[in-house]
């Protein structure tokens, strides 16, 4: 599942707001902040590509830390 994270090819919004719409697409992306603790307020200065390349990277460093239970 690291692999994921790690592969040059990560979705990026464009590709979300094509498929999904551009609000479903924000959607998404907010979901996915709020998922890994990341206030709004501390990313609106960012583009929506910045804001889930960030999220992406949070839940890939994120990742190291879990454990299997």
């Amino acid at each position: 599942m690291l692999s994921e994270f790690t592969s040059k090819s990560l979705i990026e919004f464009k590709e979300l707001e094509n498929r999904f719409g551009r609000d479903s697409a924000f959607a998404i992306l907010r979901t996915l902040e709020q998922f890994e603790g990341i206030h709004e307020t501390l990313v609106t200065n960012l583009s929506f590509e910045d804001r889930l390349k960030n999220v992406f990277q949070l839940m890939k460093e994120n990742m190291r830390y879990q454990t299997r239970h």
